[in-house]
């Protein structure tokens, strides 16, 4: 019989069946099916990264979270994977495996007021369906909450269901950063925020690289990150470098491109040189 409704690197939709929070998605980086929670359907965000893929991305809050829709949402879809044929009928051969349940919607979750009951509802439903260690709870954010009370709560709750923070540093420079995230930020805040996350969460940082007019990213950005990433690598589990898969949704990002594999491999073995962990995918 043939296979319908495949899921694909190239559409990380976040709408799915009747869902509203939930959704599931074939990631490069998991390289198998990542069931993927939004806490943002109102595509609020406290940055505006160029390369970022959601519609009409607004900045702000997310809304309140209908709690027992999300958890009725998780718990249906993760019965559905466990227990039923969602894998087999809806993952591509080859990435037929349950990889993570990640908190990662159309904006920073850790905005929501809501995030750290939502960690919640992941551990009970974990507990439930006697989730192992061969599936993680990953939560990928800007780190922009992480010096909150609440926020910090979540993240303990995260790291205790085997979980990893995926931590976002696209640039280092003051200027660089406010032309990839569109934010006014200097590292020093972010790094602050970095060493309160990772002393309670195993933490990657994830990278995003991308041509500027057909441009590669400047020289000086490139050897400006890779020294940060040897000066915090005791903070770290690893880096995830990658680049867009997608096109950009924002007219900001309209002159992005994808950098080559090459690109990508030579961050990569830089980074491994000081004997950290580095995954790239283009």
């Amino acid at each position: 019989m043939t296979k319908i409704n495949l899921l694909t690197f190239s559409d990380h939709s976040r709408h799915f069946k009747e869902c509203v929070y939930v959704y599931p998605v074939v990631s490069r980086r998991a390289q198998g099916v990542s069931l993927g929670i939004n806490l943002n359907i109102n595509n609020a965000c406290n940055w505006r990264c160029v390369y970022c893929q959601v519609e009409g991305l607004v900045r702000g809050k997310p809304d309140s979270i209908d709690l027992d829709k999300l958890e009725h949402e998780l718990d249906v879809m993760l019965e559905w994977i466990i227990h039923g044929d969602f894998i087999i009928t809806h993952a591509p051969a080859g990435l037929q495996r349950f990889n993570d349940i990640c908190l990662s919607g159309n904006g920073e979750s850790t905005l929501s007021k809501d995030f750290m009951a939502v960690t919640q509802i992941i551990a009970k439903l974990r507990k439930k369906y006697q989730i192992g260690s061969d599936v993680k709870t990953i939560l990928i954010s800007n780190g922009s909450e992480m010096h909150l009370t609440a926020t910090q709560e979540g993240l303990k709750i995260i790291a205790e269901n085997n979980g990893e923070l995926w931590f976002k540093i696209d640039r280092v420079s003051t200027n660089g950063i406010a032309e990839v995230n569109q934010v006014n930020l200097h590292l020093d805040g972010i790094l602050e925020r970095l060493k309160i996350a990772s002393a309670i969460c195993p933490t990657w940082i994830q990278s995003c690289w991308f041509k500027t007019a057909n441009i590669d990213p400047a020289k000086e950005e490139v050897d400006n990150f890779i020294e940060l990433i040897h000066n915090i690598h005791r903070m770290i589990k690893g880096v995830l470098i990658y680049s867009t898969a997608r096109n950009p949704a924002l007219p900001e990002g309209d002159n992005i491109s994808q950098v080559s594999l090459d690109f990508l491999a030579e961050m990569a073995n830089r980074i491994e040189s000081f004997g950290i962990k580095v995954k790239y995918y283009q």
